[in-house]
């Protein structure tokens, strides 16, 4: 009985050392530049609603496959208010086709678990970030 133990968790000890997934580092930082964009004034009726002051902090766990075909599917959220959840699941299924993870020179289906941290803007940081955006904007004007 220890034997078929000891052989099934060596079977599994060699499977995991000789498949290998591969993720595009390029895809996770579309992924985190899409959910920095992370607004819509479902968000901001739903602050409201909570009571949240600025500088607070909202938890968004975002659950969802990347297929073999580089789709992104089953696309889930949990949140304090479902205004986060449906935002946070519209963003995600918004972003481009992603490369599939490889395992052995084949792609496979993929699950993704991804935290998203909402901080409520405080009017300072929104002025800064709005400066930001204003001097990206004239930087780029200036290129064209």
């Amino acid at each position: 009985m220890w034997i078929k133990k000891m052989t099934k968790q060596l079977l599994f000890l060699l499977l995991l050392l000789t498949s290998t997934i591969v993720v595009s580092q390029e895809q996770f930082a579309r992924v985190s530049d899409s959910i920095n964009n992370l607004t819509s004034e479902n968000i901001d009726k739903a602050v409201t609603q909570l009571g949240l002051k600025p500088g607070e902090t909202v938890k968004i766990f975002a659950m969802f496959s990347v297929d073999t075909d580089g789709s992104i599917v089953d696309v889930k959220a949990r949140s304090v208010h479902p205004a986060f959840e449906e935002e946070a699941i519209r963003i995600i299924q918004k972003l481009p086709t992603m490369e599939p993870a490889v395992v052995d020179g084949k792609a496979i289906k993929q699950k993704y678990s991804l935290p998203i941290l909402y901080k409520i803007e405080t009017v300072q940081e929104r002025k800064k970030r709005e400066r930001r955006e204003y001097r990206k904007l004239k930087r780029k004007q200036r290129k064209n």
